[in-house]
């Protein structure tokens, strides 16, 4: 395992961080783009740290894969490999939900009436998907059982805020006359709120990939293994 450790898990760890660190980048560009999206340079290290992103994410998956085939791990070290394996996937997939955003975003007339009803309910959105992403990330870097979960539970808010737009957007708009940009902001609000709230998910899918991680209980789906295992037992009673 120390031989293990020092060649193998050491480069995926560090390479792990490096992408994570972009993905925080791409979140921090976002609400700059949100206060102002005409910067075409934003747009343009946005693109080159995707490049950076999908780079690291192939790269580390061949790691993985190649760690696997070349040192049979035992049971433990195999989960962690398998951990970080699904972190690895969500995390460059938060990337590409962010690249959406970014694309939504930037068709959208930022100083107008439409985007201004829901700019700050949509800052608060991202604020909170960003948080999460962050929290996530931090629980598999130094271990913290305790704020995956604290993470996890956070998910709610962004629920929350996607059913509150969601709903207000046919409810104010329904009906009325809109000209193309406008028409334009209200579909693209409606494309970035799905994003984000996936971008959220994903985060709570890399929390309970840490607690596996760190603790080896898999709490995806709790409940419908639990309904299902009732199901079973009641099958095999009948």
């Amino acid at each position: 395992m120390d031989t293990l450790k020092e060649k193998v898990f050491h480069q995926i760890t560090r390479n792990f961080q490096l992408m994570a660190t972009e993905v925080f980048m791409q979140l921090d560009l976002l609400k700059q783009m949100m206060d102002d999206n005409s910067r075409s340079e934003l747009y343009t290290t946005f693109n080159n740290n995707e490049l950076i992103i999908d780079s690291l994410e192939v790269k580390m998956r061949t790691e993985v894969i190649n760690t696997i085939v070349l040192y049979t791990p035992r049971a433990t070290n195999l989960r962690i490999i398998i951990s970080y394996y699904d972190i690895i996937a969500y995390l460059e997939r938060i990337g590409d939900l962010a690249l959406n955003v970014a694309n939504f975003l930037k068709k959208i007339a930022i100083r107008e009436t439409i985007f201004n009803q829901y700019r700050q309910e949509l800052e608060e959105m991202l604020m909170i998907a960003t948080k999460m992403t962050k929290n996530s990330i931090q629980a598999v870097i130094d271990g913290e059982v305790k704020l995956a979960k604290e993470m996890i539970e956070m998910d709610e808010q962004v629920d929350e805020l996607f059913h509150r737009i969601s709903h207000k957007l046919p409810k104010l708009h329904s009906g009325q006359s809109y000209s193309k940009q406008e028409m334009t902001d209200i579909l693209s609000i409606n494309s970035m709120i799905y994003n984000i709230e996936r971008i959220a998910d994903n985060s709570t899918n890399i929390g309970e990939a840490a607690i596996y991680l760190m603790e080896g209980a898999n709490i995806r789906h709790l409940d419908h293994q639990n309904d299902a295992d009732a199901l079973l037992a009641n099958d095999t009673n009948h």
